[in-house]
C-alpha cells in the first residue's frame, strides 16, 4: 500500500512540472522558482519513500549505509534539479529575482 502512495505522489509531482513548462509563460518567475521547488521536494519524498519502502531490511545494510546512499540520491536529484531543470524555467533565473 505505501509502495502505491509513493507513486502516486511521484505521478502527481511529474504532473505539475509537466503543467508548470506548457504554462510557465504565464507566471513570474519567483513563483516558478518556488513552485518548482515545491514540487521537486515533493518528487524526492516519492522517490526517497519508494526506494525506502521497495527495499527488505537485510538489503539496507548497516545502519549507516542506507541514510548515506539515500542522501547521495538526493544530493544527485539536487544538482539535476539546480543545473537542468530550473534553467529550462527560468534561462536567466539568478539574474533577474
Amino acid at each position: 500500500m505505501s509502495r502505491r502512495i509513493f507513486r502516486i505522489v511521484i505521478a502527481i509531482a511529474i504532473a505539475l512540472w509537466i503543467y508548470l513548462f506548457v504554462t510557465k509563460d504565464s507566471f513570474s518567475k519567483s513563483f516558478l522558482i518556488i513552485a518548482a521547488s515545491i514540487d521537486f521536494l515533493i518528487f524526492s519524498l516519492g522517490i526517497h519513500g519508494l526506494i525506502a519502502h521497495s527495499l527488505n531490511p537485510k538489503s539496507k545494510g548497516e545502519l549507516i549505509t542506507f541514510p548515506l546512499l539515500m542522501w547521495v540520491l538526493w544530493a544527485v536529484l539536487f544538482l539535476v534539479f539546480v543545473f537542468f531543470v530550473i534553467p529550462v524555467y527560468c534561462p536567466d533565473f539568478l539574474l533577474e529575482l
